[in-house]
């Protein structure tokens, strides 16, 4: 494992340096008591062994002596036996209260780092491939934390105790256990790197498995929609089977390892009973010292194994390391500066001076932008798919950052403010609305802590939400689904409305709130739209008409650059892209959606899927059928 690994993932110890030492502590008694139980088991043996010769050629009374002495070595035996079993109590509970609280930290730590990454770190990754490699990640990481601190450490000392008992007894026997204890960490460590690479495959196959998988459960919708149950179903469970392939093999290699391993320890028990019975007979030696020999023997490859699966942890860690580091090292171009400072809008004036943006593709997707909106202004932001409407709102809200230009609000820089205190002053409303699958009052309230039950109603009825909320089953208890599934569009977005409501931000941007809409839906959100849009800056991302006619100001935005600037009567009378857009919607008794010119002598609302039927009768079987 690379030192700098290992230095990076120090900082995610601290402040438990005195648990794990404690927790050590208890482990290293543990391993004395261990080390001292087959001494005493000899001392008891050997008195026994003394009394059956002892009988033998002259039976008769034990001496007093002699029986204190066995009594001595059985109370020696039950004290390690017993200092084993409470030390082992210790050991265990004290060691998972510090495992999870490693864990915990970790995953607060990653927890805050992926709340503060920018957007398009997260539109990089998929969300079920991120949790798999979250849990994942830090679930390798504490076992190797533990396998080392817990388990390493204890052996070690266990080795050195077993090793120096073992030179007491006879130093042959030692030299037999030392020949043969390297054996089961020299094949550990041969396995090592093909257990790395394995864990690393199988970590990348995993987060791929589940980011798609959750995208299907998104997506549900979609997947019942195209009838493709059955296709995504066979995708998942061909990929988890290869998963499992993978798994499989790896198991079937490393049991062929611990076989290996365990013919090692094996082999050495099997000399050191041979050496030791050849000792007893030659008389340079006891059966208690056989008898202990032979606990040690088996004591001690315990602890070798361990260390070498120490050591396969420790590298398969690092695999887990990486990941961590990964997202914690991650760059953040919208990180607050040092001396950022939070932001107090007073007025709520917003401008964009010479704003360029790309996504790092090199293709401009802004160009130049130069806009001022007075406090309390309407602005509509219009234009074809792709001019950039949605991602200028989105600089203002610091959800991405500039390439070029600078944005202010009531004349303070963007990059000079903190984050937080930005978008605590921001409210958003936008077409595909994200509900908690939660209840009705925590989704309202949501980004306004602390507010009351009386305070969502207020804010609701002004969504005009009230009444629909009411009906439900338990009205604004009632839970709703992932992303407001049981909702009609229309009511999500009354309750996202009611949410900014509730927030009272000075500055708003509406994203196309009202495309999806039928004309009651829409003529409701409209009325509460309009509720909270005065007295606010507003940005509108406006594809239908209605919403823009009535702004202050409308910005037609061509190619990510201003094509024109105006009120809807100043632009119908400037006759560019924007009067011929609203001529052609006109002709065809249209007033949305507000977007693309359709080409000359094609109906306005022709679009993909949209096509003359020249054989009527086709339609009607269809219909039939």
């Amino acid at each position: 494992m690379p030192i700098a690994t290992v230095r990076r993932a120090l900082p995610w110890l601290h402040g438990f340096g005195r648990p794990i030492a404690a927790v050590l502590a208890v482990a290293l008694l543990l391993a004395a008591a261990t080390a001292a139980a087959p001494l005493a088991v000899m001392w008891l043996v050997d008195a026994l062994g003394q009394v059956a010769a002892a009988q033998a050629a002259a039976p008769g009374a034990v001496a007093p002596a002699v029986l204190r002495t066995i009594l001595l070595a059985l109370a020696l035996v039950a004290a390690t036996e017993l200092a084993q079993v409470v030390l082992s109590r210790l050991f265990e509970a004290h060691s998972w209260r510090v495992r999870l609280d490693i864990d915990f930290a970790l995953r607060e730590r990653i927890t805050a780092r992926l709340h503060q990454l920018p957007l398009s770190w997260h539109q990089r990754h998929t969300v079920g491939g991120t949790v798999s490699r979250v849990n994942t990640s830090i679930n390798g990481f504490v076992a190797a934390v533990m396998e080392l601190a817990f388990k390493a450490l204890p052996a070690v000392c266990y080795l050195g105790l077993a090793l120096v008992a073992l030179l007491q007894l006879d130093w042959r026997l030692a030299l037999a256990v030392c020949v043969f204890a390297p054996l089961p960490a020299v094949i550990g460590m041969r396995a090592a790197p093909e257990q790395t690479r394995r864990d690393r495959a199988l970590l990348q196959h995993w987060t791929r498995i589940f980011g798609r998988w959750t995208e299907v459960l998104g997506g549900i919708r979609t997947v019942k929609g195209f009838a493709m149950e059955q296709a995504e179903e066979r995708r998942f469970l061909k990929a988890v089977d290869r998963g499992n392939g993978l798994v499989a093999l790896g198991a079937h290699r490393d049991a062929g390892t611990h076989a290996r391993q365990a013919l090692a320890a094996a082999a050495a028990r099997l000399c050191v009973a041979g050496i030791g019975a050849w000792l007893v007979l030659r008389g340079h030696g006891t059966v208690g010292t056989l008898v202990a020999a032979l606990q040690f023997v088996g004591g001690l490859f315990g602890p070798i194994q361990g260390l070498t699966n120490v050591y396969a942890t420790v590298r398969r860690a690092s695999v887990s390391m990486d990941a961590i580091a990964e997202m914690l090292d991650a760059p953040d171009p919208l990180a607050d500066a040092p001396d950022a400072r939070d932001l107090v809008v007073t007025r709520g004036a917003v401008a964009f001076d010479g704003v360029s943006f790309d996504y790092g593709d090199g293709r401009p997707v802004l160009r130049d932008v130069t806009l001022s909106i007075e406090p309390g202004q309407t602005v509509a932001l219009v234009g074809p798919s792709g001019c950039g409407k949605t991602t200028l709102v989105s600089l203002l809200e610091r959800l991405h950052a500039p390439t070029a230009g600078s944005i202010r609000v009531d004349g303070v820089d963007l990059r000079a403010c903190t984050q937080r205190s930005l978008r605590s002053q921001v409210g958003t409303v936008m077409q595909d609305v994200h509900l908690f699958h939660d209840t009705i009052l925590a989704n309202i309230t949501y980004g306004t802590p602390g507010a009351t039950r009386a305070q969502a109603e207020v804010a609701a009825r002004a969504a005009n939400a009230h009444e629909f909320i009411e009906r439900l089953p338990q009205g604004y208890d009632t839970v709703v689904g992932e992303r407001g599934a049981g909702l009609s569009g229309g009511q999500k977005q009354r309750i996202a409305i009611a949410r900014a409501l509730l927030k009272d931000p000075p500055i708003l941007v509406l994203d196309e709130a009202t495309s999806a809409l039928d004309n009651e839906s829409e003529a409701l959100v409209q009325a509460a739209l309009k509720r909270l849009t005065q007295g606010r800056t507003t940005l509108v991302v406006a594809h239908r008409l209605s919403t823009v006619v009535d702004a202050d100001r409308i910005v037609v935005l061509r190619g990510g650059q201003v094509d024109a600037v105006g009120t809807h009567a100043e632009l119908l009378a400037q006759g560019g892209y924007y009067a011929r857009l609203f001529a052609q919607h006109a002709r065809g008794g249209l007033v949305e959606p507000l977007g693309t010119l359709a080409p000359a002598g094609r109906p306005a609302d022709a679009g993909i899927g949209s096509r003359p039927s020249a054989r009527p009768g086709m339609r009607r079987r269809a219909l039939r059928r």
